[in-house]
């Protein structure tokens, strides 16, 4: 009896290890989902709702339909059941859903250590066309029969083809070390080599500027290089009219763009 009372302690313990991660709304449309996993309703003792990352979606066979591949839990029993949609709403012409699925053990550390592919499927009360669809907060975007997961840069909208494009620009300059409110401005650009001036604060001195301010010594020239799918690299910057120092840096960098540009 002492045996059994202790392992009922220790099976309680475990169960109450699991913690339910970020839950998404329960109160969407019901749509038709993948036959549950086990026959046990959510509510049993230690079922936990959890996000099912999507790792693919394709053309259902209906206009109305997507079929899901979804990550689950997998490598023991309780690890996973029951994948299916929980959410279901139709904005700004964007279909948004929450992909959830149920399990005993995920709030035990080792329990369920690996992922095994699982399907679901999503309906819409009309078709769904060329939307695009928002899964666990991640859009998706149609490419023929199937979908592609958008970019975190540019999001669903086509990647510029022209490297001087002002959304390349926009993305090189997130990356320097300057304000969030930072513009940068090029000054020569032919798709390999970038030149442009960017200011550490574009408003260092207040919305109404203070008396003594100057906000011109916050300004610097930044050069760069063309680094193919990481977008521009930068390789030297400067205070000083001209090209500065980074021909001796990167001795490839044309002069054409650069040889003529003032002070910033």
């Amino acid at each position: 009896m002492r045996r059994l009372a202790t392992a009922l302690l220790c099976l309680s313990t475990l169960v109450g290890c699991a913690q339910p991660g970020a839950l998404p709304p329960a109160d969407g449309p019901a749509i038709d989902t993948v036959p549950a996993t086990q026959e046990a309703p959510a509510t049993d003792t230690g079922w936990v709702t959890y996000q099912a990352d999507v790792t693919a979606v394709r053309v259902g066979p209906d206009p109305r339909s997507l079929a899901l591949t979804v990550a689950l839990l997998g490598d023991a029993d309780g690890c996973s059941r029951n994948p299916r949609i929980t959410y279901l709403t139709e904005e700004n012409n964007r279909v948004y859903a929450n992909v959830v699925q149920d399990s005993r053990l995920s709030g035990t550390v080792g329990a369920c250590p690996t992922h095994t592919p699982g399907t679901v499927t999503l309906t819409t009360p009309g078709p769904i066309g060329d939307r695009i669809v928002v899964l666990n907060q991640e859009p998706w975007k149609r490419d023929g029969d199937g979908y592609q997961r958008c970019d975190t840069t540019f999001g669903c909208d086509p990647m510029p083809t022209d490297h001087c494009d002002p959304a390349w620009i926009s993305v090189a300059v997130r990356g320097m070390d300057v304000s969030r409110h930072s513009v940068g401005s090029p000054e020569g650009c032919d798709g390999r080599w970038l030149v442009m001036t960017v200011p550490f604060d574009p408003v260092p001195c207040g919305v109404e500027a203070r008396a003594g301010c100057d906000a011109s010594v916050t300004v610097r020239r930044y050069f760069l290089r063309w680094a193919g799918e990481r977008g521009w690299a930068s390789i030297a910057t400067s205070t000083e009219a001209g090209c500065g120092r980074v021909r001796s840096v990167e001795p490839a960098f044309p002069r054409k763009l650069c040889a003529d540009l003032p002070t910033p």
